[in-house]
């Protein structure tokens, strides 16, 4: 088919070259600027090595150096990119994850807004596994000692679910504990070692890493990752190839100091161009209408590093985002928006379900909501290349025949019957019916989305976790009471 049809394309690129320009500029700041690291003890692993000066707890690292190992990434990422260069697909599988991380929930039942409990995160674990789905913890309970929150967090995820991950934690003093709850559950522990400001790490992260290094040389059961919050205009430049700059910067420092420390240890070095922010409150900008561009403009960037530019693009996945605070319209427009945007693009995974106010709030019921937007959006796409029955005409004379001849009607005949599920759906979420049926009951899709929820947190039986495991589990968490809070904690189903 030759139809031309009336579709917006891009009409920016990274110009030529512009990424190698802005890399350029890396060995000179991290020459001249230094790292901020702040932390005597790992400083002092790093006292006599070569290409570097410690001055004042900041690492000032040689020119020649850094462009050495600039070059090296440059040429590996050119070759990955090389090997991989089959022009991508859009997915046929249709995948909805959860997230969360949320201190704050929207009652199910009272539909108020407070804060979330031990019980709202196995409810919301119920609800989500009730539709098969997985995804990262929606809520970290705040009726525990903060001290204890995150041990709760874990312990729930795995004694109820197989598919919702726990992660992250608050204080040091809790990782012995979570450490040997990944033992249990044979997983490895992670450790996120942040950049919060301008070329600087935590030296409490530092701490940290320091601790657990010895336990991760000997059993090689930890991971290591880096937090670089890419917000333009505020953590980091306002453009897209200034943030890339700056973050590279950042990881290519931390990646070269954790090499020093241990040439084992594997950091990667990114480049990401950010995401939309609000410049009005200094926050994220969940639900912008340029974050389809942002995301866009990113996955430009390594090919033009690596002096390539590919002539396609497919949005991978996507964050059904809002920075709405409640289940309004706000919520519905800015997540049908960038869901559906991104599904013309190619993404076939959509992640943030559930979520509400960037990540400040979880809701139940918006969860249900936003897989009735998923599937509305699947039914869009799949629309363009639909059921051959919405052109069939077998049966049409004999169809018109007995309905003219009043023998029946067009709603009941059986082509009707046989075609109409293939032809035009209805979904048991969104009710199309005239305002007098609407009125014997007045129900809107809200409505209906916290009565599916409400029923399935109420009847759904969730995952039980083995009992040899559950009580090791259970063991840890009382020593964890104990030992955090100095004293036994009332008895209670955490």
């Amino acid at each position: 088919m030759n139809l031309k049809y009336a579709y917006p394309g891009y009409q920016i690129d990274l110009a030529d070259g512009i990424m190698r320009k802005c890399v350029d500029i890396v060995p000179k700041l991290l020459h001249e600027v230094g790292f901020q690291v702040g932390n005597e003890r790992f400083l002092s692993h790093l006292e006599g090595k070569s290409s570097i000066r410690i001055e004042g707890g900041r690492v000032f690292f040689d020119i020649d150096f850094v462009k050495k190992n600039i070059e090296r990434f440059i040429t590996e990422t050119t070759q990955r990119l090389a090997g991989d260069n089959k022009k991508p697909e859009p997915s046929g599988d249709w995948v909805v994850t959860t997230d969360g991380y949320s201190m704050m929930t929207i009652d199910v039942e009272t539909e108020k807004l407070r804060e979330a409990t031990c019980q709202d995160l196995r409810n919301m674990i119920k609800l989500a596994n009730s539709f098969g789905i997985g995804g990262y913890y929606m809520v970290m309970p705040q009726d525990l000692p903060p001290i204890m929150q995150v041990i709760a967090c874990y312990k729930i995820c795995w004694e109820m679910s197989e598919n919702i991950n726990p992660y992250d934690y608050q204080q040091p003093e809790q990782l012995p504990f979570l450490y040997d709850m990944h033992q249990v559950m044979e997983k490895p522990m992670p450790i996120c070692l942040v950049i919060p400001t301008a070329m600087t790490i935590d030296p409490k992260d530092l701490d940290i890493f320091l601790d657990y290094y010895p336990v991760w040389k000997k059993h090689r059961n930890i991971s290591f990752s880096v937090l670089d919050y890419p917000m333009v205009g505020i953590s980091k430049p306002i453009t897209i190839p200034g943030c890339a700059t700056m973050c590279f910067a950042e990881r290519l420092a931390v990646h070269l100091l954790f090499k020093m420390f241990d040439p084992e240890i594997e950091l990667g070095i990114s480049l990401q161009g950010g995401m939309p922010t609000d410049m009005r409150n200094a926050c994220w900008a969940f639900g912008s209408p340029r974050a389809h561009l942002f995301q866009f403009l990113n996955t430009r960037i390594l090919p033009n590093l690596c002096g390539q530019k590919p002539d396609y693009y497919i949005n991978g996945n996507v964050r059904l985002e809002t920075s709405s605070s409640a289940i309004d319209e706000q919520a519905g427009l800015e997540k049908m928006a960038i869901g559906l945007l991104a599904a013309m693009q190619g993404a076939r995974s959509f992640s943030y379900a559930g979520v509400l106010c960037v990540d400040d709030i979880y809701s139940g019921t918006q969860f249900v909501i936003d897989l009735e937007i998923v599937k509305y959006i699947r039914e869009v796409i799949e629309s363009f290349n639909p059921h051959p029955d919405i052109v069939n005409i077998e049966g049409l004379y004999e169809e018109c025949k007995e309905v003219s001849l009043g023998n029946d009607t067009f709603i009941s005949h059986i082509n009707t019957a046989k075609r109409f599920r293939n032809i035009i759906p209805s979904s048991d979420l969104i009710v199309r019916e005239k305002v007098r049926s609407w009125m014997s009951h007045q129900k809107l899709l809200k409505d209906r989305a916290r009565e599916i929820a409400l029923e399935r947190i109420k009847n759904y039986e969730p995952y039980h976790l083995p009992e040899d495991k559950q009580k090791e589990l259970d063991k840890i968490y009382e020593r964890a009471k104990v030992a955090l809070t100095g004293y036994r904690l009332p008895r209670r189903r955490v």
